[in-house]
This record gives C-alpha cells, structure tokens and sequence, in this order.
C-alpha cells in the first residue's frame, strides 16, 4: 500500500497551519450542534516549559500530518489530552447521594486547572442509578459517544 501522508511531531511553526484546519474542522461541522475544541496545544512566547515537556498542559503531544512535495503540505494533526478519570470504589448509598456535589467540584477543579473534559466508566448495570444520583450536576452519562481505546489485555496487561 502506497501512503503519502507521513506524521511527525508538531513545532511551534506548524501552529498557524493548524489554525486553518481548525478553520476548515469549524465550517464542515456548521450547523451539526457539535463543538470544535480548539485547546491551546503550545506555550506563549517567553513562556518556560517544564523539563521534558513540549506541549501546553494538558496536552500532551501533537503530530502533523504532512503529504511530501516541494514544499510538504500539512494535511491534518492530531493532539493527545491529558483527562482526569474518576475511580469510584464504594457500595455505599449515601456516598451515591453525594456524588453530585462531588464530582461537580471535582469538574470545577480540573477546569480551573485547564483540564477541558473528564470521564470514568461506568458498567453498563449501573449507569442508570449513575444519572440518577447525578442528575442535577453537570455530570453526564454521554450517550451519543463510544468508547475507544489499547487493550493490551491479549499482552498480559
């Protein structure tokens, strides 16, 4: 298979490219009810990032993709952000009462943090009683996504 799209790890004079697909990404979801999220991926000028760190946290890495030719043509990009997962352990009731004052706080703190979204998951069996508990905060069961992700289990994690 012949591609001719190759990815690389994004530099600061890649951003204004990445604007213009952000441009591009805005006028095609138009009229969809769908937000594009455009989070701040660099550092401001003069700006010191911690040792190690390229990228403005929460994000974490972002990848260009370039097609080849004189001059190579950025395509598309990609980022990975860092989100906040909640871990519940609990078979408690009350606690379940609570959950709605506490994981509002909890949206609220990781926001001010610059954290964009957050999630758990939640078996299938309890999702219900979740909403429930939850249903005067902020927190949302988000019916319209699917989850995706590394199973690594097949490697023995």
């Amino acid at each position: 298979m012949n591609n001719n799209v190759i990815w690389r790890d994004a530099v600061l004079a890649d951003l204004p490219r990445i604007l213009e697909l952000w441009q591009e990404q805005e006028q095609r979801f138009a009229g969809t009810q769908v937000k594009v999220d455009r989070p701040q991926l660099f550092f401001d000028e003069g700006e010191e990032p911690p040792a190690g760190w390229l990228y403005k946290p929460p994000i974490m890495r972002v990848r260009v993709a370039e097609k080849p030719g004189p001059p190579p043509r950025i395509v598309g990009f990609r980022y990975v952000e860092a989100v906040p997962e909640v871990c519940l352990v609990t078979g408690d009731e009350d606690v379940m009462k609570t959950l709605a004052r506490e994981l509002t706080e909890e949206c609220h703190l990781f926001k001010s943090l610059g954290f964009r979204s957050g999630w758990g998951l939640v078996p299938e069996k309890f999702a219900k009683a979740l909403a429930r508990f939850t249903r005067y905060s902020p927190v949302r069961l988000w019916k319209n996504l699917r989850l995706i992700g590394c199973d690594f289990s097949d490697l023995g994690d």
